[in-house]
């Protein structure tokens, strides 16, 4: 893994945040992520506009200059999975988020094999409740989603779906969801905590989805489900709490729609 910290008015490479960030004590952070590809980041104005959006919810004063010089840096980045992070900075719990340090870490990371997207993924349901911070922003504390996820990943799924106290679906660990339930494409609504993806909004363009709330029992009645994040694009499920699904309809048709999109 590469890693950049922003000191106006250039990037200087960095192996470290600093023990003084708040960032790290309190994981008082937000952040975006995408893919590059040939020295470009997949979407990088969107995943910016929702970076300077997480910032403004969170209190933070945006790095402007670093976040506008991040598509020249990536520019000599090699293929592989991009992370910027804006941290509160230091200073006590109660101080001012003025000082904020802007950070882009690029790891080289293996492309998803095709055969997973064949199949598709095994999702498991979280027996728990999930509450999403700050109503679904990405913050650098992830805990509780990294739990969820290891416990699926215990009984052999790929993903787990998580669920507000009231038994709402929210999204998966790492990525949205969508469901075709009695013919009609669904997606979480946003006020449960799910995220305003990149991915998530170009499905919604391209398909005449429902934002509602999902509960176990509608999952149970499910024909299709698929996620979306960054990295992954648009994967089919195989199947829900060890329920197999009989169809892929949707998804494939959206992931030969986004790889054009992709190249274009």
């Amino acid at each position: 893994m590469k890693t950049w910290t922003w000191t106006n008015p250039v990037f200087n490479p960095v192996d470290g945040v600093p023990v003084t960030d708040r960032g790290f004590r309190y994981g008082m952070s937000v952040f975006e992520s995408f893919p590059i590809r040939d020295g470009v980041g997949i979407f990088l104005q969107e995943h910016l506009r929702r970076l300077r959006d997480a910032c403004a919810m969170a209190g933070f004063t945006a790095p402007e200059p670093g976040l506008d010089a991040c598509a020249e840096l990536f520019k000599h980045s090699e293929d592989g999975f991009a992370r910027i992070y804006v941290t509160a900075g230091d200073g006590p719990v109660t101080a001012d988020y003025n000082d904020c340090r802007l950070f882009v870490l690029v790891e080289k990371r293996d492309a998803t094999p095709a055969r997973l997207y064949h199949r598709g993924y095994d999702l498991a349901l979280h027996a728990g409740a999930h509450v999403p911070l700050f109503a679904g922003l990405k913050t650098g504390n992830y805990w509780s989603n990294l739990r969820a996820f290891r416990e699926g990943v215990a009984v052999h799924c790929n993903e787990t779906l998580l669920f507000t106290p009231a038994g709402h679906l929210i999204s998966a660990c790492m990525a949205n969801v969508f469901a075709v339930i009695q013919g009609q494409v669904v997606t979480p609504a946003l006020d449960t905590g799910a995220r305003a993806g990149v991915v998530r909004e170009w499905v919604m363009r391209h398909v005449a989805a429902k934002e509602t709330l999902i509960t176990r029992a509608d999952l149970a009645n499910a024909t299709e489900i698929f996620l979306t994040s960054s990295w992954l694009g648009i994967m089919p499920a195989a199947s829900v709490d060890s329920r197999a699904l009989p169809e892929k309809t949707v998804s494939t048709r959206l992931i030969g729609l986004y790889r054009k999109a992709l190249l274009s």
